[in-house]
């Protein structure tokens, strides 16, 4: 026998039947309404923001930590590389001409040392990792040579560094104003490849603030300790014959 819709087990009679005695619960048969005490809020419509607009948002993201990271440091927010080079020191992706101009410029507000802190470290001084390593000596700049990439000769703490400098590089706390001379590349070059943890080396011109000109040549060996190019030796050759040969500059040759 079918199912008539009036039927007890019609479930559309069931809820029917719910419905009824829901309404006659209620006073005077009227509908109850119930408060939540819930406010009404609009519908917000939310759209799928494009990759650019995530990557910005990352981009502002990583920002705002390293701003955050040098204030938890005391360095400041100004994290530009020459910035970095003072409050950090020696780090990896610093080309080894970075590291000379940074010396140079430091060196000329009387900072020496920073230029003791870019210096290369004796090998014999040097452990495994930074907590086991003799960080209070350096190499002797005069006395240093380097022998496929590694460094031999005299070392030197940190007075005996400002007393070098004083002596026989003056002129670099008297610099003016410098150039590169020659080769300028940021890394080693051989066969038309950069290698970046070969030694390299610089010529620089400096002009002292009494109008002397000087050479200096600057040896850097690659540091594997702290990922960096550091310099191992520089030899100091002057440009201003007439302080060694008074009367040369006043000579006129016809050619």
């Amino acid at each position: 026998r079918g199912t008539g819709p009036l039927e007890v087990g019609n479930p559309i009679m069931l809820s029917r039947t719910h419905l009824l005695l829901a309404f006659s619960l209620t006073p005077c048969g009227g509908l109850r309404l119930s408060h939540t005490g819930r406010t009404h809020r609009p519908t917000c419509w939310r759209c799928r923001r494009s990759g650019a607009a995530m990557a910005s948002d990352a981009g502002d993201a990583l920002a705002r930590q390293l701003r955050a990271e040098a204030s938890r440091r005391g360095t400041g927010a100004d994290l530009g590389k020459r910035d970095m080079l003072t409050k950090i020191g020696p780090h990896s992706t610093t080309s080894p001409k970075q590291v000379v101009e940074h010396i140079v410029v430091e060196l000329t507000s009387g900072n020496i040392s920073q230029a003791f802190r870019f210096t290369a470290m004796p090998p014999w001084k040097q452990g495994t990792h930074r907590s086991t390593t003799d960080w209070s000596m350096r190499m002797d700049w005069e006395r240093c040579k380097v022998i496929h990439g590694a460094c031999s000769g005299g070392v030197v703490d940190m007075d005996r560094f400002e007393g070098l400098l004083r002596s026989k590089y003056a002129a670099l706390l008297e610099t003016e104003s410098y150039r590169f001379v020659g080769d300028d590349s940021a890394w080693q070059q051989k066969n038309g490849a950069e290698k970046m943890t070969a030694p390299k080396e610089y010529t620089v011109e400096v002009e002292t603030k009494k109008g002397e000109h000087m050479l200096l040549k600057f040896k850097l060996v690659y540091d594997w300790l702290v990922y960096c190019h550091l310099v191992a030796g520089v030899s100091v050759f002057s440009w201003d014959n007439d302080r060694f040969f008074p009367g040369s500059l006043d000579l006129e040759c016809d050619i």
